[in-house]
């Protein structure tokens, strides 16, 4: 009998309910996950260092200028005796960008290989180089119907070339004479490296030196841009 104001409560039970798993479904599931191997690593090892350099101080140095336009520079410099602007010795380390340097006296200079390879590059072969013309005759003046002298004609420079350069004594960087008060005059006759380029000076021209290799290539080269460059 119900009871006016009273709410009835009743409590609803449920039956559990289970899901059902096809046969052999619960064997996998019970299984550990698989392990991903990783692929083998086939990147060959990196090449060892070269070992220790035994330098050696025998022969003629080699100027830098030759080594720095090869396309395995600087490395291919290793080992070698050179001249690098005066000073000799037997490149015997490659640390970063730089070579080290070792003198016959057990003198350490380090130099940075890509400054190198500027200061050394070969000038710009595609600009033809200028070739020595002997100045022209200048034409005798008109005789006049005056009794008055003509004028004396002005005298044409002279111009002192050595026909014979002597390639026979000893090779120096430009840099020995450069920074002499009397360059270029000092440099007159004298066989010099020049960034790699080595020839005789066989004259001197307004200011800039030509410079003939055994080969016969004539080169010019401004006093002034050398003296900057090499004569500090």
């Amino acid at each position: 009998m119900a009871i006016p104001g009273v709410v009835k409560v009743v409590r609803i039970f449920e039956k559990p309910f289970a899901t059902r798993v096809p046969r052999g479904e619960s064997a996998r599931l019970m299984q550990s996950p698989e392990t991903t191997v990783p692929p083998h690593d086939s990147t060959p090892p990196a090449a060892s260092p070269p070992g220790p350099v035994v330098p050696d101080f025998s022969g003629t140095p080699v100027p830098i200028g030759q080594l720095t336009e090869h396309p395995e520079w600087p490395l291919n410099a290793l080992g070698t005796f050179v001249t690098i602007h005066g000073f000799e010795g037997v490149v015997v380390d490659i640390i970063g960008q730089s070579i080290k340097v070792l003198s016959a006296e057990r003198i350490t200079q380090r130099f940075n290989a890509n400054r190198l390879k500027t200061l050394f590059a070969p000038p710009d072969r595609s600009k033809p180089v200028s070739s020595y013309e002997p100045p022209k005759p200048v034409a005798a003046p008109a005789p006049v119907a005056t009794a008055a002298e003509p004028e004396p004609e002005p005298e044409m420079p002279k111009r002192v070339h050595i026909t014979e350069p002597d390639f026979t004594q000893e090779l120096r960087a430009i840099r020995t004479y450069a920074a002499e008060n009397d360059f270029p005059q000092c440099a007159y006759g004298k066989h010099v490296d020049i960034s790699g380029f080595s020839g005789v000076v066989v004259e001197i021209v307004r200011g800039s030196l030509k410079v003939l290799d055994q080969e016969g290539t004539l080169r010019s080269y401004n006093a002034v841009a050398l003296r900057k460059l090499y004569g500090r």
